[in-house]
Order: structure tokens, then C-alpha cells, then sequence
């Protein structure tokens, strides 16, 4: 209803024809691409039953989703920019289809696992290529809005998934959570040869080199960290911080770098990127928790946890609209350090998720939903109107990077404090105090991340003005 008020009506008017088409494929694949994020949280289950998942296993469908994302990010916005906004996103949309539908078939967790890290790569392709899509397209007076409104479709698609995954899952099956969501794409392959035109930046050769040793240390890194209770995951650990170091030591003296390094030396860019990758750390890990505590401590079905879950997004829906547009009156760090602040609230409030009766924890979702629905338009339209045209395609992979490296570091680090506490066993109510008490140390990491960021963002603000 937030969408459909008169007020909200003027302000779409502001758009022309194409702008409103580009908004509607950028805000369409961003919703869909965040919803194949979190969509099996509550139907994990379900699925750990009919494949005989582990808990590690179970937490690896989604782990190994969001390290091919992020390891082929960055090599592939350079591709995705020289060759073709549009073109690419088409490319992205029918690989993406095709390994939706291979989880839909999967007969056992390896083809699973195979299928889910397609999944990534096509969903890196179409993260990278929407931002492009919307700055490119509207014009400056506008692009923050735009960016708002987009933004804000990713956290809805995040935070809503297990809503609408829970009642398919309850009614239906967890396989046609991937065959349902394949629809959404024949409805982009439509909007999208509805689109004139592409965007493309300067020719320049592709580092291959570069590429291949990116992807290899954040692979590393992944790994590592996920197995990091383990000789063979400390030493992918350290080989990650060495080739980091060796990658980054080449590629200053290249003068083809994959990305752009010099941005770095921006302290508002760097400030703006790590407030991203806290806030997709903190939301992702938290619906997870929640996810978890209603069905396995309060007893839910995943119908009932799906419709509770629901609290967050109805609020994001209803406040991202006024966030865009105070994201293009105001200073953009001191809105996103505010709603960060509220934000840590309610990371502190979920440190004591088990004292939490129903209703406080429906108050702290709502509030939840308040914060994600401030943030996501100024920091988004900050982070990209920080660079020149020409560094579009990093600074959008690097955004694109940021948020997902902070879902997958949430996820391995909640990863590893299960295995300490839980071992490597199935999830049933035996194992419901060592799940509480993962609880309390995940949200006392997310609440340290969700201070730091804020702090970062109104020093930034004050002592680095424009």
C-alpha cells in the first residue's frame, strides 16, 4: 500500500517511460536474485530430512551459493561493462534459469551443491549489471531515489523469502520453490526485449591473470573460514591472507587491473562499502537465527514462522519509498548512521533472543524492517556517486561484493560456531541449547559489526566533509 499513495504516485511520475522500465527490471532482479538467498531457510527442514543433510551440509546450500557470487563479482564487472549491460543480463537470466531448475531435480546434496554454485555465478552477473542498468539510465536528480527503491527490493527479498518459502514449503514442496521462481525470469526475459538500447564502457583487455587469482583467494578465504576448526581450513585461511597480499602487491604495478585499487584510498568509499557488508552480515544471519528459533524453540511450522518473519519486509515496503527520498534532501552518511543506529538495537535486543517472548520479538523485527528501510537508499546512492562513470562497473561489483561477502562471512562464522557447539550432527530438539546459545554469540558479533559501522559512518560525516 506504501507503493500506491498519491504522494508515492507523483513521485513515479518523475520517471519517463524507459526510466520506469529500466526501475522495474534493476527493482524485479534485485527482489528475485536476494530472495534465491534466503529462500531455503525455512524449508532447510524439510530438505535435511529428505536428503539426510547434516548440519554442515545444510548451512553449505547456502554457503556455497554465495561463494561462487562472490568470488566472480569483480572479475566479471569489467566483462559485463565492455560488452553489455543488457546483453549480459540476459545471459545471466537464462543460466540462472537453468540451475533453478537443476535444484528442482537434484537427487542428492552434491548436484545440489553443483546446481546452487551456478546459481551464484548467474546471480553475480545480474547484481552487477542492475546498478549499471539504473545509474546509467536515470538521470542525477533522480538516481538516488532509484537506487533507494532497488536497494530496498534486495533487503525485501531477503527478509520476505522465508514468508512466501515457508507457505510453498508447507503446502507444496521445497523442489518448487526453484521451479516457482523460474517464472520471475521468463518475466524479465520478456521486460528486458522490451529494452532499446545497452550500455557499454571503454574496451579494455580483460586481466585473466588477475581474475583467476581473485577467485582462487576468496575461495580460499570461504573455505577457511567455514572449516576454520579444522588443519586443513586454517591453512586455506592463511593461504587466502597471503595471496591477498601477492594480488594485491601485482596488481598495483598492473596497468590492467580487474578493479580500480585507488578507490580504496577514499576513506568515504571504503566506510560506505564495509556499512553495506555489515548490514547484509547482520540482516541475513539475524532471519537466519529467528528462522530457526521460531520453528525449533517456539515449535512453528515453517507456514507460521514464514508469516511472523513477515513483519520486517511489510515495514521495509512501507518506509524505503520515504528513505529514497530523503536520501536525495540530505547527507546520506548521517541517515544511513542513523537507521544503523536503530539497527543496533536490535542486535542487542537479539543477543537475549531466548528471554524474547512472541510479541517483543514481532516489536523487534518491525523495528528491524524501520532500519533496513532508512539505510538502504543513502548508503546506496553514496557508495556509487562517489566514483566517475568510468569506475561504475567496480564501484557497483564492489558493492555487489560487499553485501554478499558480509551474508557469507555471517553465514561460515555462525558455520563454525554450530560445529564447535553441536558438532556435526542433524538439527533436532536435542540440539535446541547449543542452538540458543550460537544465538547469543552470533548476535554479540553482529552487534559489535553494527556499532563499529555506525561510528565509521558519522566519523566519516564530520571529519571528512565534503
Amino acid at each position: 500500500m506504501g507503493f500506491l499513495s498519491g504522494s508515492n504516485l507523483k513521485f513515479y511520475s518523475k520517471f519517463s517511460s524507459k526510466d520506469l522500465l529500466v526501475l522495474v527490471i534493476a527493482a524485479l532482479i534485485q527482489f528475485a536474485t536476494s530472495f534465491i538467498g534466503s529462500m531455503i531457510q525455512v524449508a532447510l527442514p524439510l530438505m535435511s530430512n529428505d536428503l539426510h543433510l547434516t548440519i554442515e551440509f545444510a548451512n553449505w546450500i547456502s554457503i556455497s551459493y554465495m561463494v561462487a557470487l562472490i568470488a566472480v563479482s569483480i572479475p566479471l564487472s569489467r566483462v559485463i561493462s565492455q560488452y553489455g549491460v543488457k546483453k549480459f543480463t540476459i545471459v545471466g537470466v537464462i543460466i540462472l534459469s537453468i540451475g533453478l531448475l537443476m535444484s528442482a531435480v537434484t537427487p542428492d546434496i552434491h548436484f545440489l551443491l553443483f546446481s546452487r554454485i551456478i546459481q551464484g555465478i548467474s546471480v553475480a552477473i545480474l547484481l552487477i549489471s542492475i546498478y549499471m542498468f539504473v545509474v546509467n539510465q536515470i538521470s542525477e536528480d533522480n538516481v538516488g531515489s532509484a537506487l533507494g527503491i532497488v536497494g530496498s527490493m534486495g533487503y525485501i527479498g531477503m527478509t520476505s523469502a522465508p514468508t512466501i518459502s515457508g507457505f510453498i514449503v508447507y503446502y507444496l514442496s521445497w523442489r518448487l520453490l526453484f521451479v516457482l521462481l523460474g517464472l520471475v525470469f521468463v518475466i524479465l526475459l520478456v521486460l528486458l526485449s522490451r529494452l532499446d538500447g545497452d550500455w557499454k564502457s571503454e574496451s579494455r583487455p580483460i586481466n585473466v591473470r588477475g581474475s583467476f587469482f581473485y577467485v582462487l583467494l576468496m575461495v580460499l578465504f570461504v573455505v577457511g573460514l567455514t572449516n576454520i576448526t579444522r588443519p586443513f581450513g586454517v591453512v586455506f585461511l592463511i593461504l587466502s591472507f597471503i595471496s591477498f597480499f601477492i594480488f594485491v602487491k601485482v596488481e598495483i604495478h598492473n596497468s590492467n587491473t580487474i578493479f580500480n585499487l585507488n578507490l580504496f584510498k577514499n576513506f568515504k568509499y571504503v566506510v560506505g562499502n564495509y556499512a553495506a557488508f555489515v548490514t547484509y552480515f547482520i540482516t541475513f544471519i539475524s532471519t537466519y537465527i529467528l528462522n530457526f528459533h521460531l520453528q525449533y524453540v517456539f515449535g512453528f511450522d515453517s507456514r507460521i514462522a514464514g508469516i511472523i518473519l513477515l513483519s520486517t519486509p511489510i515495514v521495509m515496503v512501507l518506509i524505503s519509498p520515504i528513505g529514497g527520498r530523503l536520501a536525495d534532501r540530505y547527507d546520506n552518511r548521517v541517515l544511513a548512521g542513523f537507521a544503523m543506529s536503530i539497527l543496533l538495537i536490535v542486535m542487542f535486543s537479539l543477543c537475549f533472543i531466548d528471554l524474547l517472548s512472541l510479541s517483543l520479538l514481532i516489536v523487534v523485527m518491525i523495528v528491524q524492517g524501520l532500519g533496513h528501510g532508512l539505510f538502504s537508499p543513502p548508503n546506496n546512492k553514496y557508495v556509487l556517486t562517489l566514483v566517475d562513470n568510468d569506475d561504475l562497473g567496480d564501484a557497483s561489483s564492489m558493492l555487489t561484493s560487499s553485501k554478499e561477502i558480509g551474508k557469507t562471512v555471517s553465514l561460515a562464522t555462525y558455520n563454525v560456531i554450530c560445529l564447535v557447539l553441536i558438532g556435526n550432527q542433524a538439527i533436532s530438539g536435542d540440539t535446541v541449547p547449543e542452538l540458543i546459545i550460537s544465538s547469543h554469540i552470533i548476535m554479540g558479533i553482529a552487534t559489535v559489526l553494527t556499532l563499529s559501522a555506525a561510528i565509521l559512518l558519522f566519523y566519516s560525516k564530520f571529519h571528512y566533509d565534503d
